[in-house]
């Protein structure tokens, strides 16, 4: 049983790196930075990452299709690249789907100063059904109650999901409300920083312990996320840049009756990569390496190789006939 186990997550994870079609889940989008026009932009890809040797750490794969909008506040023609002080209304949609679950988002961002630095602010939509993926979680290490660590591992997760009774289907919906701040630095690079407020509410009947398989983190049916962003991108050449990633992910504290119902979960990460684009940024390819590690030493992290991470996105952008630069 153990080997048939043991096969169908090798399967799992071929299955997410080769079906694989999305942006990143959690960390910033940085093919926008080379990919987006004004106007129309159609886009599709793929996102997957895995830990060198698996135990902690869920791997993660997603592919998607996403549209956006991006409406000047200044005198620009549609089909022209951001500039380093650019300012718009931007209109977004997605669809996502992965092993754990599949949705759609919607949402709205402005730009509104031509300024450098640049300040974005954005709200966004998640609506998301699990398939037969949420599993009820240990969310506070009480007596008798278990440890964080029996449930917040891969093991737990890819053992009890889809076939399970206690796996469900449910549905989550989220309240993404966000700042990002970036410079424009010479010779076209960029860093930035970004602060995330996340509303989480799903539908359980596992007394409100479920699992946010998109920031891959325990939360209670109605919950509060933060995630702080950092992010940066220095060309090398017209094709190849260096980009680096840091990402900080807390949930909320409940308490009832004097006791810890579910504590603040956290983990922090830093992936650092090679950025690949080509036909004017309509074609990109990032591969990075990294390590993630929960805040509490008492919750489990695994060895050092369960803490290395290797990740792999795909994003490429449809010519629309008014994308002069990138229909060449």
């Amino acid at each position: 049983m153990n080997k048939i186990v043991a096969l169908f997550k090798i399967i799992l994870l071929n299955v997410a790196i080769w079906g694989s079609v999305s942006f990143a889940a959690m960390n910033f989008d940085q093919s926008s930075l080379v990919g987006l026009r004004y106007g129309p932009n159609l886009s599709w890809g793929g996102m997957v990452n895995t830990p060198v040797v698996w135990g902690q750490w869920v791997p993660q794969g997603v592919m998607g299709l996403r549209y956006t909008w991006l409406e000047p506040l200044d005198q620009v023609d549609y089909g022209s690249p951001l500039g380093i002080a650019s300012s718009y209304l931007k209109m977004d949609a997605s669809l996502e789907v992965s092993p754990f679950y599949g949705g759609f988002r919607a949402g709205l961002g402005l730009r509104p100063f031509k300024i450098n630095p640049q300040i974005e602010l954005n709200f966004i939509y998640e609506s998301f059904f699990y398939f037969k993926s949420n599993i009820e979680m240990v969310n506070a290490d009480v007596k008798g109650g278990g440890r964080i660590a029996a449930t917040w591992n891969s093991d737990y997760i890819l053992d009890n999901i889809w076939r399970s009774d206690n796996a469900e289907f449910d549905y989550a919906q989220l309240f993404d409300m966000s700042i990002d701040i970036s410079y424009n630095l010479p010779r076209g690079s960029v860093i930035g920083l970004g602060a995330h407020y996340v509303l989480s509410d799903i539908s359980t009947d596992f007394d409100g312990k479920s699992y946010d398989y998109e920031r891959n983190i325990p939360v209670f049916s109605r919950d509060y996320i933060v995630e702080l962003q950092s992010y940066g991108r220095f060309p090398v050449s017209s094709l190849v840049s260096i980009v680096y990633d840091g990402l900080y992910v807390k949930t909320g504290l409940l308490r009832s009756g004097g006791s810890v119902k579910k504590e603040s979960l956290s983990y922090r990460m830093a992936l650092l990569g090679t950025h690949f684009t080509w036909q004017n940024g309509l074609r990109n390819f990032i591969v990075k390496v990294g390590k993630w590690g929960r805040d509490k030493k008492r919750f489990y992290n695994g060895s050092f190789a369960q803490q290395l991470l290797i990740q792999l996105e795909y994003k490429g952008y449809f010519s629309f006939p008014l994308h002069s630069d990138s229909s060449k």
